[in-house]
């Protein structure tokens, strides 16, 4: 019987311990900004860096799983730039809701520039030049340090003319956008084609997995929000910068936004 009661504290120990990770922290957020983002980026000139210095940087959530087009990673952003965290878990909407403070304790960690995107997560393997995830739950807690506040966020708004590989990464609107659809022999068919009054291209990216995969694209003027990403649409278009939406709302008539 006492080793039936000990199992029993344990398994409640746990489950206090994992349901805290789904709740906001309700001591006081103390940490303190001491580097932009922006700075940050710079760090990967030359490929894949490993900080050893105590660099912190606070912004808030711009990412989230929930509806299945962003796997295993958060993005946070402060008024510099957008970071890619690789997180290496599921379920992170909980945990990271959208508009979420955040600090990044990044001492220990690697950045790198992947597509454009800065990315963090552990130091490489011996045999790799990439960041790896983070995974454990407990690595995770000491390089990313939650507040309890959360405030809606307001997407930079953009049009084609103005991206640039040095906003990859970032939550942007673009507006007055209209779909049209590729030939099977254009592009790979998770990306949907847009383009703007001049005929200037931008992509949305919809994976097969998201929950909105079916979707029902415009067929009016169309405004899409979501993260900045500049990589590969297939086909023979090469590098396209591409919007990654969230959630299904974030590809809408430009009615909805105005």
């Amino acid at each position: 019987m006492r080793n039936f009661g000990v199992i029993l504290t344990a398994l409640f120990l746990f489950c206090g311990c994992y349901d805290n990770h789904n709740e906001p922290p309700t001591e006081p957020f103390s940490m303190r900004a001491n580097a932009k983002v922006e700075a940050v980026r710079q760090l990967c000139s030359n490929g894949c860096y490993n900080i050893v210095s105590d660099i912190v940087c606070v912004g808030r959530i711009t990412s989230s799983d929930r509806d299945g087009n962003f796997y295993r990673s958060v993005f946070v952003e402060d008024e510099t730039g957008a970071v890619e965290i690789k997180l290496g878990t599921y379920n992170i909407a909980t945990q990271y809701p959208v508009g979420l403070m955040v600090a990044l304790r990044l001492k220990g960690c690697a950045v790198m520039l992947d597509n454009d995107i800065l990315q963090v997560g552990l130091p490489p393997q011996s045999f790799d030049t990439a960041p790896r995830e983070f995974e454990a739950q407990e690595v995770i807690d000491q390089h990313i340090i939650r507040s309890n506040s959360i405030e809606e966020i307001t997407p930079l708004a953009l049009d084609i003319p103005s991206l640039h590989t040095s906003l990859c990464g970032r939550f942007v609107r673009i507006s007055g956008l209209h779909y049209v659809p590729l030939a099977d022999s254009e592009g790979n068919s998770e990306y949907y084609r847009f383009i703007d009054n001049e005929e200037r291209i931008i992509f949305a990216y919809i994976s097969p997995y998201a929950d909105f995969s079916a979707i029902a694209l415009p067929t009016t003027t169309t405004t899409i929000q979501g993260i900045l990403c500049h990589e590969s649409v297939g086909g023979e278009m090469g590098q396209q910068f591409v919007i990654k939406p969230r959630f299904a709302d974030d590809i809408s008539d430009i009615g909805d936004n105005i």
